[in-house]
């Protein structure tokens, strides 16, 4: 279980901020949000308050024990489906729940045999791309390249642009595709 300072030091740096900005957008000392973050001093009401403000989060993500089941878990029929030009191409995306600072965007594909999907336009700037084929075969072409993936095969893009995914075999392809930062 994280502590209070734990969680506060994490969304911190997942906003890129400096214990110095921190404290200067909340109104404390930098020594303060240092001493915060060990969980050597405790913060008054007003002061939690406004960090959770600075950090773009609600004062119960930062001094609940657990957090909701929700903003951990997403059950498989709660995916939310994005629409896609091509009938044949299947996007679940996986929308966690809560305020926090995305890192990654996890989604799961799915190509039926002979489906193609062409860069998702949700998904613009820099970024990573990390594909798992769980079922099929596909052809993923970057900017550059083109990669063949069978079941179990993994890929992880980067300094390139994935530019289309293809079913390249008979049987529906499935697989996990990652993309950090999400730029949704």
């Amino acid at each position: 279980m994280a502590t209070l300072g734990e969680r506060i030091k994490q969304l911190r740096q997942n906003k890129n901020l400096s214990v110095r900005q921190l404290a200067k957008e909340v109104g404390v000392t930098a020594s303060f949000i240092y001493q915060l973050e060990q969980d050597k001093v405790s913060p008054s009401f007003s002061t939690l308050k406004s960090i959770a403000g600075v950090l773009n989060t609600n004062m119960s993500l930062l001094i609940e024990e657990e957090l909701p089941e929700e903003w951990v878990i997403i059950k498989k029929d709660k995916r939310r489906q994005v629409k896609t030009e091509n009938s044949l191409v299947n996007l679940e995306l996986f929308s966690f729940l809560g305020t926090r600072n995305k890192k990654m965007q996890p989604l799961m594909f799915n190509l039926e045999p002979g489906a193609m999907d062409v860069k998702v336009p949700l998904f613009s700037g820099e970024h990573e791309d990390f594909i798992y084929l769980m079922q099929g075969e596909v052809t993923i072409a970057t900017t550059n390249a083109k990669y063949n993936l069978k079941e179990g095969d993994a890929a992880y893009i980067m300094f390139e642009e994935l530019v289309e995914i293809t079913n390249v075999g008979r049987e529906k392809a499935r697989g996990l595709w990652v993309i950090c930062p999400p730029g949704i």
